[in-house]
């Protein structure tokens, strides 16, 4: 069995990756602190449930033929990332809960902090991907067909998990696994310095970047493309209704993730007013068991967006939940039923392209793209 000391290090870190090198005050309030870890025991499992059939139909769905555009290459491969931060984020779980040493071992240490990094840099990247591509498509309908194609965004896509790995490949010096304590931990010349250690001031800077400044660029883009969509009021109410379809269930996404995201890093930034720099000693015990509490619930409620945006297309978007029902129908009826008449689909190759057809509005056709 592991010491407190050490599960505590390599679960605060490596479960949100979104702290400093503190351990918990003796004093602390023991109750607050058995209430955080009820929280976690409690929401976790139901995101859980949720996130992993959502995600998986997720990738099924946007992978189809009739619904491989451009945004959905984007919404395909944020299935993927969120359903590998799934997989990793519960088996952060079963090591604090059931005590399983998942990342006691030589190279698993180094690796899995960098992947699942990987994968919270790479979700809102993603997101504001297909902001932009969204952004072109309302605002320079002319320039879609260049800009918003399925190649373009594979390449983008396949540019920003690149990136992403990149940034979350610093963890692989950062993590470091001890033999002779037989446990995975941050490596102590990395942690020199205090608040000014390379941990500190990589993990701030990278926070503040991709948790902070996306979420902002994201949330710019979003405001430009309601203004722009106000002006197709000025059309015929079909064209306006053809026009807003999809680009309603995208905004809901995007604003989805801006508020579960800045949140999380809020909290991370404020960290310091109640962690003071490694001395456990200055640490107000009510304040940091109160501070505990608040971040794990923010960091559960910034965790749903990895779980919750295929049902937020469900809710949003009936061409969708049209295509969950063609899927699933393909899936678990056989080809006897299907050719006896038991079901049929009809099929409209251009029910699922045309999403926001802003172009088409302007006087041009519709292409593959979906935009």
């Amino acid at each position: 069995m592991l010491s407190f000391q050490a599960t505590e290090n390599i679960l605060d870190r490596l479960r949100n990756m979104r702290n400093e090198s503190y351990v918990i005050p003796p004093t602390a309030d023991p109750a607050v602190l058995y209430h955080t870890a009820q929280v976690d025991k409690i929401i976790s499992p139901i995101l859980y449930v949720l996130g992993f059939p959502g995600n998986i139909l997720s990738i099924v769905l946007w992978l189809q033929p009739r619904m491989r555009h451009s945004s959905g290459i984007y919404l395909a491969a944020l299935g993927m990332v969120d359903l590998l931060f799934l997989v990793i984020n519960i088996m952060f779980e079963l090591y604090k809960v059931w005590h399983v040493p998942m990342f006691d071992y030589p190279v698993v240490c180094e690796l899995l902090p960098s992947v699942y990094m990987a994968t919270q840099y790479l979700s809102p990247l993603l997101v504001l991907g297909f902001t932009v591509e969204r952004f072109i498509g309302v605002w320079f309908p002319a320039k879609r067909d260049t800009y918003c194609t399925v190649f373009r965004a594979t390449v983008v896509t396949s540019a920003l998990a690149v990136f992403s790995l990149a940034l979350g490949a610093m963890q692989a010096y950062f993590y470091q696994y001890q033999s002779e304590m037989e446990f995975c931990n941050l490596r102590p010349e990395a942690l020199e310095g205090g608040h000014g250690s390379m941990w500190s001031v990589w993990t701030w800077v990278t926070e503040m970047m991709v948790f902070l400044c996306v979420p902002l660029l994201i949330l710019t883009f979003n405001l430009l493309i309601i203004r722009q969509v106000k002006r197709l009021s000025e059309f015929e109410l079909c064209c306006k209704e053809r026009a807003l379809t999809t680009t309603f269930s995208l905004l809901l996404v995007s604003f989805y993730v801006i508020l579960t995201t800045f949140p999380v890093s809020i909290v991370y930034a404020i960290r310091y007013n109640f962690i003071p720099d490694g001395n456990a000693l200055d640490v107000d015990p009510k304040k940091y068991a109160d501070y505990m509490l608040a971040k794990t619930i923010v960091e559960e409620i910034g965790m749903t967006h990895h779980a919750l945006k295929f049902y937020i297309f469900l809710a949003a978007e009936r061409r969708f939940r049209e295509e969950v029902v063609y899927v699933l129908t393909r899936l678990f009826a056989g080809p006897c039923r299907r050719q006896r008449g038991y079901y049929q689909q009809p099929v409209d190759a251009t029910v699922h392209t045309d999403w926001i057809e802003v172009a088409q509005v302007e006087g041009n056709a519709p292409d593959e793209t979906g935009i």
